[in-house]
């Protein structure tokens, strides 16, 4: 079967989808003798529907009258073979980077099939597999608007009570990876700049609202460290110390380009937030004592 993939098809016709879809839905575990299969599928799929998104809408209507987001779904729980959610991660995050009707990405966003890959257990042990999810929660995130957001959250009442998304992306927010932390950070901002309303109450109420003292805490921890690195270069300089320090400087320039961002975004909570911690974890533990040892040394010296 799987070495008549490309055979007698225009690749980039809507024949080659239907065979596609129609050769996953055959598959009823995902092994290595057919992993090579659905990898590839998954990969043609996304570029398919990227060609029908700018060319023949007929290729939208068949991905959602074939409910490809659900076999999407399918194929992930009955593999565990590592590279497949890989791929799967990847070409969710292109189709929502690339489907340029509004229409598409609603579709996209309902049903729950986003939230499900938002919430599956991945192995995020393989670095790799971490890396694609985080491209994937950006993906999403660059597409939120007051419309769009609605169908990632649940609302009981008039209030948000869960929004995975966000949710998901603080998990990571710590990350010994840089670029990881990049990354969420980009995400939370997207939220943040949505502007609605309810969303806003979510995020600035417990307990997530400890994502913004754990910010100013991780802050805190960069500082130290970088005040030890200094010290210790100063005693013992090595051949990279000033590019390690350089480093340093720069990731807690990027975070105090971060507080600002969150604060512009314009939600009065999350701004107090941020600056009621900022008084609470560096302000009067660190600043004030040391403001008093140096107005008590001046006494001294009087």
């Amino acid at each position: 079967m799987w070495s008549s993939f490309w055979r007698s098809r225009d690749r980039f016709s809507l024949d080659q989808l239907s065979y596609l879809t129609d050769q996953l839905a055959k598959i009823q575990v995902v092994t290595d003798d057919n992993k090579d299969f659905v990898i590839e599928a998954l990969r043609s799929i996304a570029e398919l529907m990227t060609y029908g998104d700018q060319h023949d809408s007929s290729y939208f209507e068949f991905f959602m009258e074939k409910q490809v987001m659900g076999e999407f779904v399918r194929i992930l729980k009955i593999s565990k073979i590592v590279s497949v959610p890989l791929q799967l991660l990847q070409t969710v995050s292109i189709l929502v980077q690339n489907l340029r009707n509004e229409h598409a990405i609603y579709y996209l966003f309902s049903n729950q099939h986003i939230n499900y890959l938002i919430t599956y257990s991945f192995d995020f042990q393989n670095e790799e597999l971490l890396s694609y999810y985080i491209s994937f929660l950006r993906a999403i995130s660059g597409k939120l608007n007051r419309n769009t957001v609605s169908l990632l959250v649940k609302i009981h009442g008039d209030e948000v009570v869960s929004f995975p998304l966000y949710v998901e992306a603080i998990r990571f927010a710590f990350n010994e990876e840089n670029m990881v932390r990049t990354a969420v950070r980009a995400v939370t901002l997207n939220v943040y700049h949505v502007g609605d309303d309810s969303v806003n109450r979510y995020i600035s109420s417990a307990p997530h609202t400890d994502y913004f003292s754990n910010l100013i805490s991780f802050f805190r921890k960069q500082s130290m460290d970088l005040n030890k690195l200094v010290s210790h270069t100063l005693i013992n300089p090595g051949p990279d110390s000033t590019s390690t320090i350089i480093v340093a400087i720069d990731e807690i320039e990027d975070n105090l380009y971060y507080f600002s961002d969150i604060v512009s975004a314009g939600i009065p909570d999350v701004g107090r937030l941020i600056t009621d911690s900022i008084l609470m974890v560096l302000i009067f533990p660190l600043l004030l004592p040391s403001l008093r040892i140096s107005i008590d040394n001046v006494r001294n010296l009087t």
